[in-house]
């Protein structure tokens, strides 16, 4: 009887520690700072009837408070759901930053049907994962 409550205890701890460490990185990660994603609406660069480009800009809040440092040469992804609910986002491109930080890439609207479309930044250098806002671009 005391062995089997023994192996109980170290079973139920087990299961306890393991569900601590899977939560602890989730938690971690909305801890950290965002960087600041600046984008302009694609409705406004329209190239043509069913494609638009979208531009913006990722800069990283420095230490000091005030100095905003751009995500120079760096990839950010552009990631598209075609389904308003119970669909992931997929990753469709990935996009180099040029050297200030900015940007654009064409983006484009289904002829039946709605897409929507977000920027993401992974975590790094001790900011966490960044996402834009979501463009719905659909025809009526």
């Amino acid at each position: 009887m005391f062995i089997i409550r023994n192996v109980v205890a170290g079973l139920l701890a087990a299961l306890l520690a393991s569900g601590v460490i899977a939560a602890a990185p989730a938690q971690a990660d909305q801890a950290l700072p965002k960087r600041t994603l600046t984008e302009q609406p694609p409705s406004e660069h329209q190239i043509n009837f069913n494609t638009f480009r979208l531009k913006g800009t990722v800069t990283e809040l420095q230490v000091d408070g005030v100095t905003y440092l751009p995500y120079a040469e760096k990839t950010v992804q552009l990631q598209k759901k075609a389904c308003a609910k119970g669909c992931s986002w997929k990753t469709v491109k990935k996009i180099k930053t040029d050297e200030v930080g900015k940007y654009k890439t064409k983006i484009f609207a289904p002829r039946e049907g709605r897409w929507k479309w977000r920027v993401k930044i992974k975590a790094s250098n001790g900011f966490g994962t960044t996402k834009g806002e979501v463009w719905n671009l659909f025809f009526e």
